[in-house]
Parts: structure tokens; sequence; C-alpha cells
């Protein structure tokens, strides 16, 4: 039992007053009347013997002062429960508003209102001296009310929190919860989530701090969700595209569920899949599509008892029809001719009209034109180009951060060891039939990943250095066996241009896709958005207050200067759901985090006073004359 209001207890001192009364009570005076008639009914009581009346007069002392301590108790806000509520100075409240936090359950109620219910609830038993502070958090966390003795204020900043499609990230926002309560304490910190991880070790706690969890997720939840997504240039095609698509169901959810899955191009049906998934299964999709650039690419997935609708549908323009301009450096001489073979299969890149291909000398490097990639093929300058991306076919020495080592005589292998055949760069590369001729000893450090081995040693390595893409190539395609005829030769040399010109800065401001709570440079008054919702498309035009732009919504956007790029959720941890057992909800309701274990007495007491009166009026005012 504790008091939330004992400043009010000073009113029992008001209780001297019914006990002074009846200590020092008037004595009857015996008064002579000329009629006895309105007396008459009152025979009654004064038939009553003695003793009756005695009990009366100190039943009804006993009953004012039971009105009286009920009344204060019920102002002095007295409950019940293990009193833990009412030794903390300091109440920091950290508020999940990641998107996770907008399934809803079967009435309509999102997580977060459910929350900010919970908080409700349980500051009607925390007492009005105790500071209130309140972080709401996603990706980053934000303190929404410093700390505060204005219930009314902190109440109002709760109501003002709102679900961002965002991902969160629970541990950077307990830091700042921890940091907050360490200094005014001893002090709480509530953490209200849809997962109840803290994050944290309970153990590495400030002094006099202690972390609380009120987990506020359904039981048994249901969510597939889209969890990776991304939109290429098909190579050697011209307006085909590829797409990469993730699905994934969380693990909490109840059994196997049916999922269906629409794409569209253009408002137009295109693909259409309909799979199993298993609970925390995932199936990944490749699809080839047909569009012109700028029309809008949809996909949607639906599933039974799915009640999370931010991970649904993914929408994106397709990439732009201009062909990447490369430029191919060779050296032309006697003892090293031109490569047919390199020169053919770039041929047919440049005839699908994805590339546009420009010939050269090394005398004639720098070039003044501009380019979007270079490929180097035996040759390397001396100054390397940091700011264009590049292919190296035949390095025959180091240079900038290609670390080479041309060999004496060329090393023929039957077969090559895939290191990575999901890379973008082996995309539809046929690696078993290969056969080729080292010619280089390469050394991919840091970010370069190997993809190809002949023997122990690489000779197919990408990689990213200060936000260069480069991909290595150490054998010559003219001296392979198995190479230069096949169809992978130009399916692996329009990947590899193709993914080095993905990273470029001038690649990027045709299309930015940016993960949802990132901020961007723009520039312009105005940014349009597309979202998809309610069945159809909906446009918005919004200020833009700043250069610097923060993505909390999904879709397509565009500002008026002709920036153009998508912000989608995409995160599998979103997607991925977590139910609340019965063992947690039972630990919560003992520690007094649910109804069962604090609860306030001001209603009963209430009701009480109000029975008291209805029993006094009963037995000392039902013959009253009036």
């Amino acid at each position: 039992m504790q008091f939330l209001q004992p400043i009010w207890l000073w009113l029992l001192t008001l209780a001297v007053i019914p006990v002074l009364l009846y200590l020092f009570r008037r004595k009857s005076k015996q008064v002579n009347v000329s009629t006895m008639v309105f007396f008459k009914t009152l025979a009654r009581e004064h038939q009553e013997s003695a003793w009756l009346r005695r009990l009366k007069k100190w039943l009804s002392f006993v009953m004012t002062m039971i009105i009286l301590v009920a009344s204060v108790m019920a102002l002095a806000r007295l409950i019940r429960g293990s009193g833990e509520d009412g030794s903390y100075r300091t109440y920091v409240v950290l508020l999940d508003r990641s998107a996770s936090m907008a399934l809803v359950d079967e009435n309509g109620e999102t997580r977060l209102e459910q929350a900010k219910a919970a908080l409700r609830e349980r500051f009607q038993f925390v007492p009005e001296e105790a500071g209130v502070a309140l972080v709401a958090y996603d990706n980053r966390p934000l303190i929404v009310q410093p700390r505060t003795l204005i219930r009314r204020e902190f109440l109002s900043r709760l109501d003002q929190v709102d679900v961002r499609p965002v991902a969160d990230d629970a541990a950077a926002a307990l830091q700042t919860g921890l940091m907050l309560a360490s200094h005014e304490t001893p002090a709480l910190v509530l953490h209200v989530s849809d997962f109840g991880g803290s994050g944290v070790d309970l153990d590495d706690l400030p002094e006099n701090v202690s972390l609380e969890r009120i987990n506020v997720s359904l039981e048994n939840p249901v969510n597939a969700g889209i969890t990776s997504f991304q939109i290429r240039n098909a190579p050697l095609e011209q307006d085909s595209f590829d797409v990469h698509a993730q699905i994934a169901l969380n693990r909490d959810s109840s059994g196997p569920q049916e999922i269906h899955l629409e794409l569209y191009v253009g408002g137009v049906p295109s693909q259409v899949r309909d799979f199993e998934l298993e609970p925390g299964g995932r199936e990944t999709f490749e699809f080839r599509v047909r569009g012109a650039g700028g029309q809008i690419l949809r996909m949607n997935i639906s599933t039974e008892g799915d009640s999370f609708a931010l991970d649904d549908s993914v929408i994106s323009p397709l990439p732009a029809s201009r062909p990447v301009v490369a430029v191919w450096i060779r050296e032309h001489s006697e003892d090293s001719p031109q490569d047919a073979y390199t020169s053919l299969a770039l041929s047919a890149i440049q005839e699908s009209g994805t590339l546009e291909l420009l010939a050269g000398t090394p005398a004639q490097w720098p070039l003044k034109h501009e380019i979007d990639a270079v490929i180097f093929d035996g040759w390397l300058p001396e100054e390397w180009p940091a700011d264009i991306p590049a292919v190296v076919i035949n390095p025959p020495r180091s240079s900038g951060p290609v670390l080479a080592r041309a060999l004496d005589q060329p090393v023929p292998y039957d077969s090559v060891r895939v290191g990575n055949e999901d890379h973008p760069v082996l995309f539809r590369v046929s690696s078993s039939r290969i056969a080729v001729s080292q010619t280089s000893i390469i050394q991919p450090s840091g970010s370069f990943e190997p993809l190809w081995f002949a023997g122990r040693e690489p000779i197919l390595a990408a990689g990213e250095v200060e936000g260069q893409r480069l991909v290595i190539m150490a054998f010559s395609p003219q001296l392979s066996e198995r190479l230069p005829l096949t169809a992978s030769f130009p399916l692996l040399l329009g990947n590899a241009v193709m993914w080095a010109v993905e990273g470029s800065e001038e690649m990027k401001k045709r299309i930015r896709s940016t993960p949802t709570g990132e901020f961007i440079d723009v520039e312009g008054e105005t940014i349009t958005w597309t979202e998809w919702g309610g069945g159809g498309m909906k446009r918005k035009t919004l200020p833009l207050e700043s250069n610097t732009l923060e993505m909390v919504r999904t879709g397509i956007w565009e500002t008026d200067t002709g920036l153009v790029g998508t912000s989608h959720l995409l995160s599998a941890a979103e997607s991925d759901l977590r139910g609340i057992s019965t063992e947690e909800v039972l630990r919560m309701e003992q520690s007094g985090t649910g109804k069962g274990g604090v609860g306030s007495l001001i209603r009963l007491f209430l009701v009480f006073i109000v029975l008291v009166l209805i029993l006094e009026s009963w037995l000392f005012h039902r013959h009253a004359v009036y």
C-alpha cells in the first residue's frame, strides 16, 4: 500500500471536530409547549431504551469518522501494490515508434496505441512529485519530453508520438534512457516495445537505476514482408530489367503460410507467384521484365492474417534507358594486337543498347570526353583515375588500388572455382564451363571480394575503394580456351561494367534508392511523393524546408529540380514480428506491469462512503419529521 498524494493526509486532523462534538454534547433541556401533537411521531424513539440510544450515538460517531477517513484516503490516492513505484524520483519512458508498432490487432488497435494506453494506466499509480521524461525512438532516439513534474505535459507529448516507417535501434535508445535516468536517482527506465528485448545486459545498469520492459506485441502475429528489392538493367537486352526480391515470414508465425505475389509494370500485371513459407523462412526471386525507363514497377504480396502493411508492397520507377558510356583502352602493337574476342563481346553489349563504347590507346589517355566507366585491357595508367569506375583486364602491373604482377608465361586452367556465385558480376554467368589462362597474380585486399579462383589464386575480384568500384580480371580472354566464344563472356563483361557504374555518383543521381530513416541532400523548393495505398497511387506535394531531407515515407519522391529517388522499409528485423509468450505475460503481471499487480482504491473508498451514508440515513433518518 502507498499514497500517491500524501499531502492530503493532513485533513485527518479534522477528526478532532467530530470527537469534540461527541465528547462535549449539550445536555437536553425541559421546555413547556402548548401541544404534543407534533411530537407523537417521535414516541417510538423516545420509548427506546437507554442502552440502544447510547449504541446509536456511538454508531453515528463511528460512521462519521469512517466517512471522514475514507474521503481523505480517496484524496490521498491510496493504491495497493508492491510499493516500488513510490520509491523512484525519476521515470524515463523509452517508447518504440518504429515501423512494427503499426501492427494492428483484431480490434484495429496498433501496438503504439496499446503502448500509450498501458503508459497512461501505469502513471495513474505514480506519485505526482516523481519526474517523468519521454524518449521516442526508431533508428535513432529523440527526447520528446525532458524530465518534468507536470504530468499533463508528459501525457500531451505522449499523444503526439506517431509510428514512423523506420527500423529501430533499441540499443542506442537504451543508452540515451539510462543516461537521462542517471541524473536523478533512484530512477526507473520503462522500455515499451513490441518485442521486449532490452539489448543491454542488466548488470551494466548505472547505480540506482532499474530497467523494466513492457511488451505490447501480439501472442501469435503473422507477417510476410518484402525484405530485399533491387532493379537493374539486364545485360545485352534493351528495355529489359532484372528485378531481385526476397520475401520472409516471421519466426513466430502460427504455422506455414500461403503467400501470393504480384508484379505490375505501368499498372499492367507482369508476374504472379504463389508459394508457401515456413515460419522464419525466406524465398528469393529473380524476375525479367520489359518496360520503358520511368515506368512504375510495383510488387505486392498478401497473406491471410497479415495485419502489418508497411512491408507488403514496394514501388519504383524503372531505371533510365540512357546507355552507359565506356571507353576501352588497349595498347596496339605487333606484340600486343587487338583482342578480337573482347572486341566482339563489347560489340554485342553495344548492340543491345545498354552500352556506348569508345576505343582508345594509352597515348590518348586521359580522355576529354565525359564517360561513365573505363576498361583498361593489358595496360594501366601511371596516375590512377580515382573518380571513374573501372574494369581491369589482364593487368600488367600495380597501379592505384590495383595490386598485380604479370606472369612470365600464361598458366592455363581447365576450370575455375566460384567464390560468391550470388555476386551481381556473375549474374547468369555459367562458371562451370569456363577454362581460362591466368596472366597475372593479383592481391584483392580490403573490400575486394574474390569471385573466381584458378587453383588457389584469385583471378576475378570485385570491390569498392573510397567510393570507386573496380572489377579485376587476372586472365587473358584471347589466350583462354573456353571463355571468349561462350555466352558467359559478354555477360561477364556487361555485368562488370553495369555493376561498376551502379555505385558512381552520376548513376546515383538518376534514381536514388534510400532506406527509410536516412538523410539525403536535395535541392529545390518542393518534393512530390508517390505512394501506394488504398488500392491506388497517391501523390502529395510538400515544401522542402531545408537542403537535407529525412526519409520518413515510403514510395517514390521527386523534387522540382528533377532529383528522383525511392524510399523503402526493407528491414528483415522489422518484418520479423515477435510474439509475446504466456510466461512473459505472467511475469509482467506479477511485477505490477499488468493490471493484476497494482490497483487504485479510490473507487472502493467512494463506494464505501455512499454505502455508509445510505446506512446512516436508514438508521437515523427514516422517521424524520419534515
